[in-house]
């Protein structure tokens, strides 16, 4: 019978060691097998307050769970004093009291969702080329061109869209030429999706930033290595929902 050495027997974890470390790439992400493209997870990982979530095919409503995987075409509304946290992947989309959003497109290369009512703030901490994060509004297209942090907020009886950046930079189309919104800008979008528009200098944070900024620290979005899953790779190997300390 065959019997290693003991010089071989203590290379063995060195090796499978090895084996392992090149199964990891640079983002920190598990290789995926050969021939098998890599998914996006989208999860709440965060609620307070009454959060409903309803296929957009069915429109049926029903009560959000913590840590539910989210689909393309599914709606989202926050009650009153209410709040959610989707883990995107490269980043999260936060939504404060009584906002509306349809999760429109999810996968590696493009997240696209609609911003229909309310207050949205949006942290990218990952961009890589060729990525797209793409925000639908009644007034414009917003296609993010940095990591940053955006907010978002629709007036629907208004016909207003007021868009914040506070880190990064931001581009909206429409009918008209396109504008670009870089840190410290706010631009207020009228009307339709002519990109009629009036730009100032970004007000202070309010109360939901204020509160989506210390998230972002203590989910270590603002520094690496970062503390949560990227994403990729399906549920529940990508983005583990982790929940949240109560809002303040």
């Amino acid at each position: 019978m065959f019997r290693s050495s003991r010089h071989e027997r203590k290379l063995l974890p060195l090796a499978i060691l090895m084996f392992l470390g090149l199964t990891v790439s640079a983002t920190g992400q598990v290789g995926m097998p050969p021939g098998r493209a890599p998914e996006r997870a989208a999860i709440l990982q965060y609620m307070s307050g009454e959060v409903s979530v309803a296929p957009s095919a069915t429109n049926q409503w029903t009560a959000a769970r913590l840590n539910q995987p989210l689909t393309p075409s599914e709606y989202l509304w926050t009650a009153t004093n209410s709040r959610a946290e989707i883990n995107v992947g490269g980043g999260f989309i936060r939504m404060n009291s009584e906002a509306s959003l349809t999760l429109v497109a999810l996968n590696p290369g493009n997240l696209q969702f609609s911003v229909n009512q309310g207050e949205v703030n949006l942290t990218v901490f990952r961009l890589p080329p060729g990525e797209i994060y793409e925000i639908d509004t009644p007034n414009a297209t917003l296609t993010v061109t940095k990591t940053g942090v955006y907010r978002v907020e629709v007036k629907p009886a208004e016909e207003k869209t007021l868009v914040t950046t506070r880190k990064g930079s931001v581009v909206a189309t429409g009918r008209g030429p396109a504008v670009t919104i870089s840190s410290g800008q706010q631009v207020t979008f009228l009307g339709d999706n002519s990109l009629q528009h009036t730009a100032q200098k970004a007000p202070p944070p309010d109360g939901f930033e204020d509160w989506a900024s210390v998230r972002d620290k203590r989910l270590g979005a603002t520094r690496p290595p970062f503390v949560v899953g990227f994403g990729y790779g399906p549920y529940p190997y990508g983005a583990v929902g982790v929940p949240g300390p109560p809002p303040y």
